[in-house]
Parts: structure tokens; sequence; C-alpha cells
């Protein structure tokens, strides 16, 4: 055995900054994918028009019926919004509590030439041309490469005036603006911010403080503003890391951020939504059906403004132009005798359905009929449709009822309001996510796959239907110490079904990682959907080799924390969870190593590349693994990565000893050879080689022990080889 220690260590290589880094092992060359209780009550806000486009409030419960996800419901209580008044079922009036009553308008403006700009303009100032109710209040947003402030909610008509005006001008970055909110906002709330955050704690804070205020002004002012002001700043701390160069991302993500909050006071709340529309990818649907859910439990309602005015082009030409583009794809598929195919000709199913979804205005449309809100579209006079969204937020039907949700799988419930009399149009809900009220509220958006995958590791027996691992290595820079999130999800355990239309066998996989401090606090959640798709040809190779890779670097203070994982076959609904301690150490001037990372593969440095990334070296970017399966067949050679810090001020040059365990039992150790200089951070990059065919088959552990005087430093890697 020692011969054998001594062949791998004769190998093995110290690379720094400026050498060539060693290729991986033949296996990475591989396919690799790369990337409320029982009880809730659900509230509807409905309104009635006739044929004719005229307002219909005289409609008694009776005339309504409700059904969620296909099932009828008892209506638990009604009522008509008139102004400032509700009419209950009996006909009694109570006047509204204009505290407990909000009444929120966001103005939302995005894009347009100076034609569409001045349609968008003309049409907010009409709404504000005369004077506001009492309990209603204005904001005024724009979104240029993200969702951007001007105006938090008021009712002073002259400031809500200047911000229109602004936000229709011939400006295309409204940063200042945002950053001059955030300001004022911070500055007005100072020690009210904090509390209980949900609604009902909203409501007792602004009854709290309208009662110790004094005078009428007070109690209607006051309250109102510090929560509409804490709401608008959440919003902007939201958007700030939403932040996206893709215009559907942008946009879609944006409309979330605006919604999302807003469940944090109760009322009627109205998004007018002036824009020139937006297409939905793949990437932005679930992102665009989860806007829809949100704003309907949250009691948000969109009107869409599309500002193109009338136009003598229409807005399906995006879809047509993708659907002959798909078509022309597949036709290729077909016909092509070439054994490679292009980018192009395997994205064309995924063409054909962007396609259908790029009718920018038909986006617009589904955003407000589904969230009870209505389209204005194909008009140059805006005047008719503002007069009419002005009297749905002021006449209305409350209506409650108690979905009796038996389990929250985050399925999509279709929400369907009828009225027996004849004629009638009803704008109402469309829907929403079965979501428990803990993973929807306040929080970042959630996917629907994510419900099993967070209910999964929720469960005091952990499921491991699937292979996989994940693991949390630590890296210094500069300063600071970075934190590498890695995921490895070999694929062969996954089902795939024959699509023969497209020539392919599609399967997919989801996943969340989910971080959580000492205190058990959520520090940082990922998760992704992962489309695999093969041709019949490459099925069972792929499967047998292939894997999906996901690591990402994370900025974490030094501590202990958990990071809890699970992976999902979407196709099968197998599912395994995992979850598992790490530390992130405290900076020092000590020696010390990084975590030791086996290299799966490694690609060259492009733009994406960040230049603080701890697995950049000499151009190359590595891609690393976690406790591998590894077949000599297949592997010539295994690589390890790790960085060596040395003391700097310790005179002594370190050294590294390597020793060898398999099956448990300790083989033996041996010195590396010499270490290069540090680099200009202070750090030495190290890779080694070792032999797959001089390695017996085993669970193998290696140890990296450090020395530099009489300081030492540690880590280890864990691998099977078969």
């Amino acid at each position: 055995m020692r011969n054998l220690l001594a062949l791998i260590l004769g190998i093995a290589t110290a690379v720094v900054a400026g050498a060539q880094t060693p290729g991986p092992p033949a296996a990475a060359s591989g396919q690799n994918p790369s990337f409320k209780a029982a009880a809730e009550e659900t509230v509807l806000d409905v309104v009635v028009r006739d044929k004719k486009g005229r307002l219909v409030t005289d409609l008694k419960q009776s005339d309504f019926s409700v059904t969620d996800n296909g099932e009828p419901k008892t209506i638990k209580s009604f009522r008509i919004v008139e102004g400032t008044e509700a009419i209950s079922s009996s006909g009694g009036r109570a006047q509204l509590d204009p505290l407990r009553q909000l009444r929120l308008i966001t103005l939302v403006f995005q894009g347009g030439d100076q034609n569409a700009k001045r349609l968008a303009r003309d049409a907010a100032m009409d709404l504000i041309k005369d004077e506001l109710a009492q309990n209603v209040y204005i904001s005024v947003m724009a979104i240029d490469h993200r969702l951007q402030a001007i105006q938090p909610f008021t009712n002073d008509r002259q400031l809500l005036r200047k911000a229109i005006a602004r936000a229709t001008a011939s400006i295309t970055d409204y940063t200042s603006d945002t950053l001059q909110v955030r300001t004022d906002l911070q500055t007005m709330l100072g020690a009210m911010q904090g509390g209980d955050p949900s609604a009902t704690g909203q409501v007792n804070a602004l009854a709290a403080t309208a009662a110790s205020a004094s005078g009428p002004s007070a109690a209607n002012s006051s309250g109102p503003n510090a929560a509409m002001a804490q709401l608008m700043l959440v919003t902007l701390q939201n958007a700030q890391a939403d932040e996206s160069t893709d215009y559907s991302r942008q946009s879609v993500f944006s409309l979330l951020d605006l919604v999302k909050e807003q469940y944090l006071l109760p009322g009627r709340k109205t998004i007018l939504y002036f824009t020139t529309g937006f297409s939905i990818t793949q990437s932005t649907e679930d992102p665009f059906k989860y806007v829809v859910s949100t704003a309907n439990r949250f009691n948000v309602s969109f009107y869409a403004v599309d500002i193109n005015g009338l136009t003598t082009w229409s807005t399906t030409g995006m879809a047509n132009d993708a659907l002959h583009n798909a078509g022309a794809a597949s036709a290729s598929n077909v016909t092509s005798s070439g054994a490679g195919i292009t980018t192009t000709q395997a994205r064309a199913a995924d063409m054909a359905l962007d396609a259908g979804k790029r009718d920018t205005q038909n986006n617009l449309q589904m955003l407000a009929e589904e969230t009870g809100g209505v389209l204005i579209a194909n008009t140059n006079d805006f005047k008719t449709p503002i007069r009419k969204v002005t009297e749905d937020m002021q006449s209305y039907y409350e209506i409650t009822y108690d979905p009796q949700i038996q389990k929250y799988d985050g399925s999509f419930r279709k929400v369907l309001v009828k009225t027996d009399m004849a004629n009638l149009r009803v704008q109402s809900r469309a829907g929403y996510f079965a979501l428990p009220a803990n993973l929807s509220q306040g929080g970042p958006m959630l996917a629907s796959y994510e419900v099993p995958l967070l209910q999964a590791l929720d469960s005091p027996t952990l499921k491991h239907d699937l292979a996989f691992e994940s693991a949390a290595m630590h890296f210094r820079m500069g300063n600071t110490e970075k934190c590498e999130l890695v995921m490895d999800i070999p694929v062969g355990d996954f089902a795939f079904e024959e699509n023969k239309q497209a020539g392919y066998y599609d399967g997919k996989l989801a996943y969340v990682a989910v971080v959580k401090d000492a205190s058990g606090q959520v520090v940082k959640k990922l998760r992704q959907e992962v489309p695999l798709r093969v041709t019949p040809d490459k099925l069972e190779a792929y499967k047998a080799v292939s894997h999906f890779i996901f690591d990402e670097s994370l900025d974490l203070p030094p501590g202990q924390y958990t990071l809890e994982s699970a992976v999902l076959d979407m196709t099968s609904q197998k599912l395994s969870a995992h979850k598992a301690s790490f530390t992130v150490p405290k900076p020092s001037d000590s020696l010390a190593l990084s975590s030791v990372a086996l290299i799966r593969s490694t690609k060259a440095q492009d733009a994406s590349t960040k230049s603080d990334d701890p697995l950049l070296m000499s151009g190359k970017v590595i891609t690393p693994t976690v406790n591998p399966v590894l077949k000599k067949s297949d592997s010539d050679a295994i690589s390890f990565y790790l960085t060596i810090y040395p003391d700097k001020k310790n005179g002594e040059k370190p050294k590294l000893v390597m020793v060898f365990s398999k099956d448990g039992q300790l083989l033996g150790k041996a010195e590396a050879p010499q270490l290069g200089e540090p680099d200009a951070q202070g750090r030495i990059q190290y890779v080694a080689n070792a032999p797959a065919s001089a390695l017996p088959t085993g669970k193998w552990e290696i140890h990296f022990l450090a020395q530099q005087g009489q300081e030492s430093a540690d880590e280890a890697v864990d691998f099977t080889l078969e």
C-alpha cells in the first residue's frame, strides 16, 4: 500500500494562478443538464354590469352562486359596498370604518412612445380630476429595469399630478426617484417599523394609532400612512432583489412585487397598469400564474390599460412569427438526415408552446379578467373606461365563503361566480393556488412544485426515493468567507415519457434548497424546475452517466447553518430530502483550508463568470460534485480542488499532507509535492489528480492536512469507487 500511495502522490499536481488547469475525469464528459386553516375565509369583490355596461347594484345574495374547484360553496356573508357605506343582505346600511376599509389604487406605468405616454397621462389625470373619497389612497410606480417608486400612497391630488407627469415623461430610469422615496419612507416610519406583519396586526396597529391620536385628521391619516409606508418599503426591497434585464421577467416579477405585500392591509385594492403589453415565456408562465393567484388571495384587482391605443398592426404578430418559426424547426427535425440536431430544432416544441403566449394584449386581458378587473384597449379615448374603473372601485358586492381546502397541494383552484339573472356580466376572481397561508403570505414567490418539496422537508421522516447529494462548501475571498452551495442529482432514477410528436423522451426534475441560521430562520431559498430531454437512441446512455449539477455562491455571515434540500421527479412524483449542518468559519489571519471539492468538470471562463467566484482558477471554472460514485472504467483520473490560505505572518512555507482511508481503515499518509507561491489574494489554489486505475474499489476518505510551523488545518472529502 505504501507503493500505491507513492504512485498517487507522485502524480498529484499543485496548481497556482497562471498554471494550466488539469483536465476533468473522463466521466465528467457525459451529458450534464445545465441549468389559512380549514376555516380560512375567502373574500370576493364582485362587480356586475348589464349588457349596456351599466352597474347593477340591486342583486341579492340568493342571486349569486359560487363554486371553488368545481364544488358549490355556501356564501357565508354578503353585502353591497357603495362609496363609504355597506348595505347588508337585509338592507341595513352601515358607515364603513376608513381604517378597516382602505381603498388602495396603484398606478403603474411601463414603456410606450411619446403618444402612448400621452394617452396614459391623460387617462391617469382623468382618474384624479375629482376629490378623492376619505379612504382612497393612490401611489404612482413605474417599471424600467425593475419596479420603481415615484409617489407613495397619498390622497394629495397635487402630489399625484406631479408624479403622473414624471411617470409619463421622456425618462427611462427612475432609480433616483425610488431612492428618494425609500429615504422618505424610512424617515417617516422610524420606530414604527416592525411588529405583527399580519393583516390583523396591521389593522390593530392602525386602530391603536388612531385611538392615541387627536382629532379626526390624525385618525384618518397618521395610522394609514404608517401602514401604507411600510407596505411600499417592503415592496421596494423585494423589487430590488427581483431586478432582471429580461423584459418578460421584469414585467411579471414587478407585478408580483406589487401584489405580494398587499395582504398587509385590508380593503379593496386596485392596480391600474398602463403598458404596451408583455409576452409570457415558459420561464415566466408559472410566475405569471402566481401573480394572478396572489392578487386573488390578497384582494387585488388589475385593470390593464393598453396605451398603444388604436393601431394599424395586430398584437398577435409576435405570436404568429413564433409559431411560424416553431413549425419550420419541427419540419427540419423531420426532414434532417444528419445525426446531430441544432438548438433551434431541439427547442421546437418549446417554441410552439411559447408562441401562444406572445399575444401581448391577450396576456393583459388574462391578467385583468382573472383578477376581477377589465382590459381597456383599442381606443384613444380612455375617459369612459376610466370612469367605469372608478365606479368598480366605489360600488361592488362583497361575498365571503369557506373554501374547505382538505389538501394544500399547490394545485390551481378555479373560482366561478355566477348569477341567474339574464344578460349580466360578472367580474370576479378566477382562482388561486392551494397554498398554506404560512407559505403564501408575505414571502417570496412560491411555485406550485415547491409545495410537496417543502412539505417533505417539514415531515418528521424524510423520504429517500431518489439518489442525490447536496453540500455547502466554504472558501475565503479576501477578508470574507463565501459559501458554495452544491447539488448533485443523477438522472438515472428519473422517469422519462416518450413524446412521439417531438421525437424525444421528456422528464422533469424540481428541487428546493433552504438555508437556515442557528435560530431556524430562513436566510436563503433556491429552487428550480428543470426539463430533461433526450433522443430515443441516447436515452439509456443519458440515464447511465448524466447528472444535473447546480452550484451557487452565497454570502453568509460566519456561524452555524442547516442546509435542507429536496428533489422531486415531476413525472413519477418520487421524492427525496436531505438535512445537514454546516459551518461558515470566521475569517482569520491563521493558516486555513477551504473545503475540498471533487471535480466533475471544468469550463472556460466567460462573460457571466464573476471575478470573485471561488471556483475560478486560471481561466477555468470548476464544477464540483458531492460524495459521488465513480466507476474505474469511466474515470482515468480523480481530481480534487482546494485552496490553502497561509498565515502571512508565519515565515515558514506551508506543507500539505494527505491521509488515506478506505472502508473505514486507515491506509497511510504522504506529503504532497511542494506547494507553489501564494497569489495576489494570498491563497494557493491546489488541484490533485489521482489515477483511478491504481486505486482499489471501495469507500474512500481523504484528509488534507496543511501545516505551517506549529499551525495546522484540515479538511476531508469522500467518494466511492466501483
